[in-house]
């Protein structure tokens, strides 16, 4: 493999690694390459935004309510994560990605999710963050992974069996073919 540092100027420890590996012999595109670099620098997010491997841990965010799988009083398979904690914790994207739906004015009691941002991400997946109290984007703009973009919230079909105000979070995807995907492939809570 030839060994042209040029070839790998301004590209962090983890974008250099990676490519050297795989090599130009390989056909390797070293821009997708820059881009990690970038993404690491700018997130603190240590895998690109279109590598499900990049597990954005979630536990931080509050606790888990209602996992994958698990049941509530609304559905007996629960496609997605509930995560619990006081309205107005901030709540960042897990994965980058382009905004392409919003649901607004949305209070508890009313059916539904509520307050709705969907995140498009790269590969056509689609992340439904459910339940919010704000938002700070619109249809169109860029997030990126970390990015707080809104907080959490009690609007649409929230309860709690403990007594609470039923603020949560409720993260769910669907891929390019409307299929549920588990949100394990993209976080982690740990």
């Amino acid at each position: 493999m030839e060994n042209n540092n040029s070839l790998y100027q301004g590209m962090g420890k983890a974008a250099i690694g990676v490519a050297k590996s795989l090599g130009p012999k390989r056909g390797v595109n070293l821009n997708q390459f820059q881009n990690l670099n970038n993404t690491i620098s700018s997130s603190g997010v240590t895998t690109p935004s279109n590598n499900p491997a990049g597990q954005f841990n979630i536990k931080s965010l509050g606790a888990k309510t209602t996992d994958y799988g698990g049941s509530t009083n609304y559905e007996k398979f629960h496609p997605g994560l509930d995560i619990a904690n006081k309205i107005g914790t901030n709540v960042p994207a897990f994965t980058g990605g382009v905004v392409v739906e919003e649901t607004l004015g949305k209070k508890q009691g009313d059916k539904g999710f509520g307050n709705t941002v969907v995140i498009k991400d790269d590969q056509g997946n689609l992340h439904r963050y459910s339940h919010l109290s704000k938002s700070y984007v619109k249809i169109g703009d860029r997030v990126k992974p970390g990015q707080v973009f809104s907080q959490i919230g009690n609007t649409g079909s929230t309860y709690s069996n403990s007594g609470g105000t039923g603020s949560h979070l409720d993260y769910r995807i669907k891929d390019a073919y409307g299929k549920y995907v588990n949100p394990y492939k993209f976080v982690k809570y740990s």
